[in-house]
């Protein structure tokens, strides 16, 4: 995987941030619509308190199955059609036969002339009484009121048309007219009660009857001999909740079992109307809203002020309950609240409250895209700034490769270093160390080139000795001239004997440090041993040591072999000292470090070779041998560094105004 994708990958990890940022909004949002949803359920309490304070008695008392009668401004013109039913019309209460071939749809509604009721029939064929028998279709139904004796009414009517009839008591109550329309799968009974006194309660049962060749069949359909009580929405209920309700929310006021007795509507109410066009909520603002805010939410009913029976969690619930939904058939969202209203210890009722949450909604949906779009702009900006670091960390990198290709030739060799870059960054560096190694590798490949020359000038001598001496003996019998020509070759071959033994000293030094074995010495009381030993070794130089230090300076390492270090250095600043000059080994601390200087009179280093001094092979001497004529081939700073560096020191050379100085460094233990 190439660097510029290794980049992406990580940073995709930014992705991480709009994702905290937006699981973070979402709990936010979470905790306002709390506060939001806490604030309204107080309402609801408050307004369930006060609505408990006016007692049992302002509530409808309902017991057993109910019929709902809507309150409607006009009254319905008795005709047997419903076309004046609407929109009470669509929220009917059905009964059915056992086979369901039998449907009635009952409506029941309220005007100050009284009571309306409205069946509507399906079935497959409508039969007519004949006179007096009343067997045909029918409606048979009873009615209760405290203040009047129960009365049973029944409509059997001979033909369509218009109806009349009246209780079965005394007083002939209630008096019940009405219109019977025939339809095509079925009949419809529009009927009024004029009375004043409206029946509480009531029971009906409709019978229809099917003539078939063989037979005839009757089925029934009705409230199957139970009373119904009659439930309608109580005025003084309703002004009550409307001085109650929360601008800008619609409440009811239901019983236990959902059934309304008061509605209030203030949605228009307030400083903001919900219904503006910049707050009116789209299909896709609540899909937005779902999706990044709230999470899925559940869909609410469709409740209309005509709404006879909500139904929902909200009523079901034993205490204060708030649950937000969508709409049911348009966007946006609800939220509802519901608290009891408890009486004596005894729950005879709800206080459902619903706001619209549009505003809500749309301030959420911008705050969450602003969000989103704030971080995803981030995020592409960060990816594409990674992208072009990483293109020109990678463009650097190419550079770098084709520079290195172009300074090796393919036979190996080196041809130059690299060229040296303005920037100070890791790259930079390794572009400087890759420049350092090719610069040490050619000079190594130039040493290689010239060892053959440096061999064959150091071997020319003694191969020659032995090639003359040999070539005289042929020809001479002189037994002295044979002697000294014996003695020639024989130096001759010593000569070269050294030679190889100095080649392969470097070999056996490292060796040596392998296998040598580490332990604690007192440098300074080696190196005062050794500076007397070196005056006795070296009578026409002399030697100081100067410890500015009074207590043991102990390394950690051999003392056998710092003492062949000190050889290596004290024989070379022999060598290049004039005699009777001063060599000067110095000992001292700086911080947590031990200096060992060892400076001798003479003449300066060349700058030319002070980088690579402590090479294998490299020399500054005018001659191949020692002043003892022993064979040189610079291995002697290069054995001193090898153990320099296994006590874990450094050497190096300094600038001196008396010559040459060579500095080692080395921790202190």
């Amino acid at each position: 995987m190439n660097l510029r994708r290794q980049l992406l990958l990580v940073s995709l990890v930014v992705l991480l941030l709009p994702l905290g940022a937006w699981q973070f909004a979402r709990q936010i949002e979470q905790t306002l619509r709390d506060g939001h949803a806490q604030g309204l359920l107080e309402s609801a309490q408050v307004t369930a308190e006060i609505m408990a304070a006016e007692g049992p008695n302002a509530w409808p008392q309902a017991t057993g199955d109910v019929l709902y009668v809507h309150q409607r401004p006009s009254a319905p013109f008795l005709d047997g059609h419903a076309d004046d039913w609407h929109p009470w019309l669509d929220y009917p209460q059905r009964f059915a036969s056992d086979d369901e071939r039998l449907i009635v749809d009952l409506v029941a509604s309220r005007h100050r002339s009284g009571l309306f009721l409205l069946f509507v029939t399906t079935s497959p064929d409508q039969v007519f009484s004949t006179p007096g028998t009343a067997r045909g279709d029918r409606v048979q139904m009873e009615f209760i009121h405290p203040d009047q004796p129960p009365a049973r009414v029944q409509i059997a009517p001979l033909a369509p048309g218009w109806v009349e009839s009246r209780g079965n008591n005394p007083v002939g109550w209630p008096g019940l007219q009405g219109y019977w329309q025939s339809r095509g799968t079925g009949w419809t009974l529009e009927a009024q009660i004029p009375d004043r006194q409206i029946p509480h309660r009531m029971t009906f049962t409709v019978f229809d009857v099917d003539r078939q060749a063989s037979a005839r069949i009757e089925r029934q359909a009705g409230s199957g001999g139970q009373h119904l009580s009659l439930i309608e929405r109580v005025p003084a209920l309703e002004d009550r909740l409307q001085a109650l309700t929360p601008a800008g929310s619609r409440s009811w006021a239901v019983l236990d079992d959902g059934w309304v007795v008061a509605h209030s509507d203030r949605r228009g109410a307030g400083a903001v109307d919900a219904d503006s066009a910049d707050d009116r909520a789209t299909w896709i603002a609540t899909w937005l809203f779902e999706q990044l805010i709230s999470g899925q939410l559940s869909r609410g009913p469709s409740r209309t002020t005509i709404t006879p029976r909500l139904d929902g969690p909200e009523i079901d619930a034993d205490r204060g309950l708030a649950t937000w939904t969508t709409r049911g058939d348009d966007p946006g969202i609800l939220l509802t609240v519901s608290a009891p209203v408890i009486v004596d210890d005894q729950t005879i009722g709800r206080i459902i409250i619903e706001r619209n949450a549009d505003n809500l909604l749309l301030e959420s949906n911008r705050a969450g895209l602003r969000l989103v779009g704030i971080s995803m702009g981030a995020l592409v900006l960060v990816v594409l700034i990674l992208l072009g670091f990483a293109t020109l960390l990678s463009e650097r990198i190419r550079r770098l490769r084709n520079a290195a290709e172009r300074a090796v030739a393919p036979d190996g060799r080196v041809l130059d270093t690299l060229p040296t870059g303005m920037s100070g960054d890791e790259l930079a560096d390794l572009r400087h160390s890759m420049s350092t190694l090719l610069g040490r590798l050619r000079e190594h490949q130039n040493y290689l080139r010239t060892l053959a020359d440096k061999l064959a000038h150091e071997l020319r001598t003694p191969l020659a000795m032995i090639r003359s001496s040999l070539d005289n003996l042929e020809q001479t019998r002189d037994p002295e001239e044979m002697a000294r020509y014996c003695r020639r070759a024989n130096e001759g071959s010593v000569r070269l004997n050294r030679i190889l033994q100095a080649m392969s000293q470097a070999a056996r030094i490292e060796e040596s440090i392998q296998a040598e074995q580490r332990e604690a010495f007192d440098l300074s009381r080696l190196a005062e041993d050794y500076i007397l030993a070196c005056g006795q070794t070296y009578p026409a130089r002399r030697f100081t040591l100067e410890n500015s230090t009074a207590e043991p300076v102990v390394l950690h390492g051999s003392p056998d072999l710092f003492a062949q270090l000190l050889d290596k250095l004290i024989d070379n600043a022999v060598d290049f000292s004039p005699d009777n000059g001063e060599i000067t080994l110095t000992i001292r601390r700086r911080g947590g470090q031990v200096l060992v200087d060892i400076e001798n009179d003479g003449p300066p280093l060349p700058e030319s070779v002070a980088d690579n001094l402590f090479e294998s092979m490299v020399g500054q001497r005018e001659r191949s041998e020692h002043r003892d004529g022993s064979v040189h081939l610079g291995l002697g700073l290069y054995i001193a560094r090898l153990i320099a560096e296994y006590h874990h020191g450094q050497i190096a050379v300094r600038e001196s105004n008396r010559g040459c100085c060579i500095r080692m460094v080395f921790p202190k233990n």
